[in-house]
């Protein structure tokens, strides 16, 4: 058996989580490296961390996730960055509540909106950006 015959095997949902999870992982580390380093405010870090983890996330997300969908590069980039941004913009917002409402501190605050965003982003990259025409 080769070994794209057993990446074919992965389900698609679990492929889906581990690109989710190394951008996610991408994105929280920039986030931490730009305010302790460079002393960027949390949500203005968050927003460049965002731009870092979208190329990550859409690369892993068409290469391995969604590797058998029928549409082109160039046809799912629009709507997973749509989905992306829209993605962002409930990140923001979420962590601006956690932060700034919830006092939590912004590295368990990030850990969490992450989390929950991921989940409306599996759905909507598999039935909008990469569903099959």
């Amino acid at each position: 058996m080769t070994t794209v015959n057993l990446i074919d095997k992965i389900p698609q949902a679990f492929k889906f989580m581990v690109v989710g999870a190394i951008a996610a992982l991408v994105h929280f580390l920039a986030v931490i490296l730009l305010v302790e380093f460079f002393s960027f405010q949390p949500l203005v870090a968050n927003f460049f961390a965002f731009l870092i983890a979208f190329c990550v996330s859409f690369t892993g997300q068409r290469l391995f996730t969604f590797a058998n969908s029928n549409k082109t590069i160039r046809q799912s980039l629009l709507p997973y960055f749509l989905i992306s941004l829209t993605s962002f913009i409930c990140n923001e917002l979420l962590l601006s509540l956690a932060i700034y409402l919830l006092h939590l501190p912004y590295q368990s605050a990030l850990i969490l909106v992450l989390l929950i965003v991921a989940i409306g982003t599996f759905f909507s990259s598999k039935y909008w950006a990469f569903a099959k025409t």
